[in-house]
C-alpha cells in the first residue's frame, strides 16, 4: 500500500513540476511588449476581411511598433471546427480558412508568427508583427454552458495570468457588452459585407442594394419581368 502511495504522489509530483515549467515558459513568452487581443467566432466569420488579411493594428488602433498577440482560447477553435459544418456557405468558407491558416502558422505547435511584419533599417525596429497563439484549457477545467460565455470567462483568466489588458474583438451586440460587463477592452467591429446570396452567386447591382437596404432579394414575378423588358404603353 505505501508503494501505491509513494508512486501516486511521485507522479503528482512530476505534473505539478511540469505545470510549473509550462507557466514559466509561458509567462517568458507573454513579457514581451505586445497587445493582447481575443477574438471570438463572429470576428473570424463576420468581419468584412478574412485573417489573412486583417490588419489588427488598425482595428486595434495601436502604434505599428508595438507588437499584437493574437490568443485563441481553445474553445474558439471547437468553434470554428463546427463552423466549417454549417449550411451558410460564408461561415463554412471563413471557418476553414481560419483554420488552415493557423495550421500552416503553428504546423502542429501551439504558437508562433502570424505576420512578420517590417523591418526598418535606419532604427533596426520591427513594426506590424502579429505573434498567434492558442490558448489550451487548464488541467480540470469544465466549461460554461454558453460559449460566448466560456470565451469571456476564459479572456478574464488570461488578462489575470498575463497581468495586462486583453482585448476581445468581437462583431455581435450581445458579446461586446457580456465583455465591457466583465471588465474587459472590448472593440465591436462592423460587418459592411453583405455577404454570397443564398445561390453562391455574388450579389450585385438591385440585388446588392437590396441587401444592403434589408429588402428581401427575392426574384420579380414572371409578368412583371415581362412588362418591364417591353416597356409601358404608349
Amino acid at each position: 500500500m505505501n508503494g501505491l502511495v509513494q508512486l501516486e504522489v511521485a507522479e503528482r509530483i512530476e505534473a505539478f513540476e511540469a505545470a510549473v515549467a509550462a507557466l514559466d515558459t509561458r509567462i517568458g513568452r507573454w513579457s514581451q511588449r505586445e497587445v493582447f487581443v481575443v477574438a471570438d467566432s463572429s470576428f473570424y466569420i463576420q468581419n468584412e476581411v478574412k485573417l489573412a488579411d486583417v490588419d489588427l493594428h488598425e482595428v486595434l488602433d495601436v502604434p505599428r511598433w508595438q507588437f499584437v498577440r493574437l490568443l485563441f482560447p481553445i474553445v474558439v477553435v471547437d468553434e470554428l471546427d463546427d463552423l466549417k459544418d454549417a449550411s451558410k456557405q460564408r461561415a463554412r468558407w471563413r471557418a476553414a480558412h481560419t483554420l488552415g491558416l493557423l495550421d500552416g502558422v503553428l504546423n502542429g505547435g501551439s504558437h508562433g508568427v502570424l505576420h512578420e511584419g517590417e523591418h526598418t533599417v535606419q532604427d533596426g525596429e520591427t513594426r506590424g508583427k502579429v505573434n498567434v497563439e492558442i490558448v489550451l484549457d487548464p488541467p480540470g477545467h469544465v466549461r460554461l454552458d454558453r460559449p460566448d460565455v466560456e470565451i469571456i470567462d476564459r479572456t478574464v483568466a488570461i488578462q489575470g495570468l498575463a497581468g495586462r489588458d486583453v482585448w476581445l474583438l468581437t462583431c455581435d451586440t450581445s458579446q461586446h457588452t457580456r465583455g465591457r460587463a466583465a471588465g474587459l477592452k472590448v472593440s465591436k467591429v462592423a460587418t459592411k459585407d453583405p455577404g454570397p446570396s443564398q445561390t453562391g452567386r455574388p450579389r450585385t447591382g438591385l440585388a446588392l442594394a437590396s441587401a444592403r437596404s434589408g429588402a428581401p432579394d427575392w426574384p420579380k414575378p414572371r409578368l412583371l419581368r415581362s412588362v418591364e423588358k417591353r416597356g409601358p404603353r404608349q
